[in-house]
């Protein structure tokens, strides 16, 4: 079953920590006020084609994949701003980060996000190749390794500004448009960022060395003293390395866990309900604990199911709760839900719900 993905996760820690330091090695060959690399697209599959950029045209090309939460939240406003600007500025939408080798892979899935969004992505929108060319010419090259992200090309082919499209690209993109954009100022700005950057990034690599080292020797009560101690020196990071602290606890104090477990559920994941579901799936889902607190569970699970009534996995995480602790018809009944519900939702895998289908049947059988 398809559950939170995070980056509080162990995978996710080694792989932020990987990034920063390739973030912090890799040269950065593309600014502000650098000519735009060329649109090497493999496919347009909205709006006109743009063949080049320094055409007098004032251009906005996006990164964005379909499986980015914060992409499909500022898809709606990059169409207010295409509408705004029309006709003084084309915004391209560039899906770079899909993760497959073969351009027909993924083509369909773009194709189909970009069609059921329908109006609400309204403007330009092509596809990166299998090799990633426009990840690597315009994001790897501008030192930018979070979507999405906006790159402004102004009328002569220069980027103007890279930025979050939901902070401050309608006031750049009015005075791009308008020729009074101050590009040597947000030159000097972008710089002093980077270095700042920088510098933030090799101090958080000489605090998490110690923690990355347990992790990569397997010594987990290591690392969760790592991180005990990161937190006692830095309070800011608590809620960030509470998730891989339940995980490494899990992998040596399963007890131990669990009462960790109820404590995130009654405090800093309180009103978080896919953390909640985090907690209650791994204690009792795929791989579950050898001996599972299942009354900890369910209480877990009912907590996020009572801030969100109708995801399906969230449901099927309590179908699940409820079976292994005995509840046999509050877990026939709540599956069901959950397979109802999953059946139209489009935040439901092919896969996750054959799974859902399978405990239905098996929770049949146990009637």
């Amino acid at each position: 079953m398809q559950k939170l993905a995070t980056l509080l996760t162990l995978s996710g820690l080694l792989g932020a920590f990987a990034s920063a330091a390739v973030a912090q090695d890799a040269p950065v060959t593309l600014h502000v006020g650098d000519n735009a690399p060329p649109l090497v697209i493999a496919k347009w599959i909205k709006g006109a084609p743009v063949a080049k950029l320094n055409d007098g045209k004032v251009r906005v090309v996006e990164f964005w994949a379909t499986w980015c939460g914060p992409c499909k939240v500022s898809i709606p406003h990059l169409t207010e701003l295409a509408k705004k600007y029309k006709g003084n500025a084309t915004f391209i939408g560039v899906d770079s980060y899909e993760h497959t080798p073969k351009e027909a892979d993924y083509f369909p899935k773009v194709e189909k996000f970009v069609a059921d969004f329908g109006a609400k992505m309204d403007y330009t929108v092509a596809i990166d190749g299998a090799k990633g060319t426009m990840g690597k010419t315009w994001m790897e090259a501008a030192g930018q390794n979070g979507i999405p992200t906006a790159f402004v090309v102004d009328q002569k082919g220069k980027i103007a500004w890279i930025g979050h499209p939901m902070n401050g690209l309608d006031e750049v993109v009015k005075h791009v448009v308008a020729g009074d954009f101050d590009m040597k100022a947000e030159a000097e700005k972008a710089n002093k960022e980077r270095e700042e950057e920088a510098a933030q990034q090799k101090k958080m690599q000489a605090v998490m060395a110690p923690l990355m080292d347990a992790v990569k020797k397997k010594d987990y009560k290591a690392a969760v003293a790592a991180i005990d101690k990161i937190v006692a020196d830095d309070e800011s990071k608590k809620m960030q390395l509470a998730g891989p602290k339940f995980d490494f606890m899990a992998k040596y104090d399963e007890a131990g866990a669990q009462v960790y477990a109820g404590e995130l559920a009654a405090g800093m994941y309180k009103g978080n309900a896919m953390m909640l579901n985090q907690l209650a799936w791994t204690m009792i889902g795929d791989k579950p604990f050898a001996n599972p607190d299942t009354k900890l569970a369910v209480k877990i699970a009912e907590q996020a199911v009572k801030i969100t009534p109708n995801d399906p996995n969230i449901l099927d995480t309590l179908a699940l709760a409820y079976f292994k602790d005995h509840r046999k018809a509050e877990a026939l009944a709540t599956e069901q839900k959950a397979v109802t519900l999953g059946a139209t939702s489009k935040d439901v895998e092919p896969a996750s719900l054959a799974d859902m289908k399978k405990r239905l049947a098996e929770f049949k059988s146990a009637q």
